[in-house]
């Protein structure tokens, strides 16, 4: 065996001050942090592939996968760099234009929903005042510690950004329970990766909440697969018959119980154009469908949300004057300020409802 010179001693020594001959294991976690850091800078373009992927098991998965991280990516200002590259190489993305078709739509006149649609904040109506009688009979549930007023919150990831804290608000009064549940990516077009309607079945059996706040949609711009295995194109006439369908039949899964109300809320104000116009049209859907149920009450959340020009805002003036960062970065979800906010208005709402205003003390 050749013994090894001072000379090649000597070499291996400048190999390593150099940099040369690291240890695999540094190298490995090098390149691993280096594939994260761009993970978390091309999230959104790589969301945006996930999203043009054609319906089925992948691109779930892939929705799965990339809205958290791009989410994450968002809140914590790593997309930016993609972004900018992106405006300044003319690569803007170019969005189908939707005309929002309202004469489709049929609202049925029902007097005693008058007072139910909430068109937004500043419109609030005031609670309406109970006789005496009246109150005695609001007060014949006897909600207390050991028989709780229960309120589910459900919905898509638009949940996760303000469920807790709504829970948070409510359980302030020793006699509500309230329960969080969002499915991130779900909604009503895709029933295969999340059938929202048979977990209604089993909530309303074995929990049976007294009142149920309902906020989906943002997954919901996609075509639908019908009864019969076809796929409707998105928002043809169609389409839009068979959205309103599953639609009502939501509804009327929640309030199959005649004490039991639904809060319907729209989908906020995006920053994206033609994502905003999305929503929108699902939104007149939805009034349209709760105009119809004495009991589902539908939130409007334009004024919340939008400046005073009537455009979405990220930063919006609170009660006192002072700008509020409510939403993410991502332009889609809400922040915890805006979550609070939201929040608050749906527990307004809420006591805008039969026997429930005496749960909370004002």
């Amino acid at each position: 065996m050749e013994k090894m010179t001072n000379t090649d001693s000597e070499s291996h020594k400048d190999q390593r001050r150099n940099g040369q001959g690291a240890p695999a294991g540094k190298v490995l976690a090098a390149g691993l942090a280096g594939l994260v850091v761009a993970l978390f800078l091309n999230s959104s373009a790589l969301l945006i592939d996930a999203e043009r992927q054609p319906d089925g098991t992948g691109r779930s998965v892939a929705l799965a996968v990339w809205r958290p991280i791009e989410s994450v990516a968002s809140s914590l200002g790593l997309t930016w760099p993609r972004a900018t590259g992106d405006r300044l190489l003319g690569r803007s993305e170019t969005e189908q234009v939707i005309t929002l078709l309202l004469e489709k739509i049929q609202v049925v006149d029902v007097s005693e929903k008058d007072n139910w649609i909430v068109p937004s904040v500043q419109t609030e109506q005031e609670p309406k005042k109970l006789t005496g009688e009246e109150r005695r009979e609001s007060l014949e549930p006897g909600w207390d510690a050991d028989n709780p007023f229960q309120l589910w919150i459900l919905g898509d990831s638009m949940v996760r950004f303000f469920g807790d804290t709504l829970v948070s608000l409510a359980e302030t009064s020793t006699r509500v329970q309230a329960i969080s549940e969002p499915v991130l990516s779900s909604g009503l077009t895709r029933p295969d990766f999340f059938d929202w309607p048979g977990r209604l079945t089993e909530i309303m059996a074995e929990h049976d909440p007294d009142a149920v706040v309902i906020i989906l949609g943002g997954n919901d711009a996609q075509n639908i697969r019908d009864g019969d295995g076809q796929w409707l194109e998105r928002f043809n006439e169609a389409w839009l018959d068979e959205y309103r369908r599953r639609i009502g039949i939501v509804m009327d899964l929640v309030t199959s119980d005649a004490g039991r109300v639904l809060l319907w809320v729209a989908q906020p104000p995006m920053r994206d154009e033609g994502f905003d116009q999305r929503m929108q049209l699902l939104n007149t859907l939805y009034q349209a469908e709760a105009a119809e149920r004495a009991r589902v009450q539908y939130v409007d959340l334009r004024e919340l949300f939008t400046d005073s020009s009537g455009n979405y805002s990220r930063y919006l003036p609170d009660n006192a004057g002072k700008l509020v960062d409510v939403r993410l970065t991502d332009g889609v979800h809400l922040s915890h300020w805006g979550g609070e906010w939201l929040s608050a208005l749906l527990l307004r709402e809420l006591r805008r409802s039969p026997n429930v205003d005496e749960l909370w003390v004002r």
